[in-house]
C-alpha cells in the first residue's frame, strides 16, 4: 500500500471549511430549539443558553463588513 497516497498533500485540508463550521453550529441551534418543548422545565433554559449561543457565533461568522 502506498501509504502518501492516504495522506494530505497540506495541512488546510484538514482545517473544516468555514461553511462547514457555520452549517454544524446551525444544525446545533435548531436541535436546541427543537428539544426544547421535549426538556423539563429546568433544562429549557440551558436549551435556550445554547440557542442563542450558536445564534450569536453564527451571525459573527457570517456578517459581512
Amino acid at each position: 500500500m502506498y501509504v502518501p497516497a492516504i495522506l494530505p498533500t497540506q495541512m488546510q485540508t484538514i482545517r473544516p471549511s468555514k461553511r462547514k463550521i457555520v452549517k454544524t453550529v446551525y444544525t446545533t441551534e435548531k436541535f436546541a430549539n427543537n428539544i426544547q418543548k421535549d426538556l423539563p422545565k429546568d433544562m429549557k433554559g440551558f436549551a435556550q443558553t445554547i440557542a442563542e449561543a450558536c445564534k450569536k457565533a453564527r451571525n459573527f461568522m457570517t456578517k459581512v463588513d
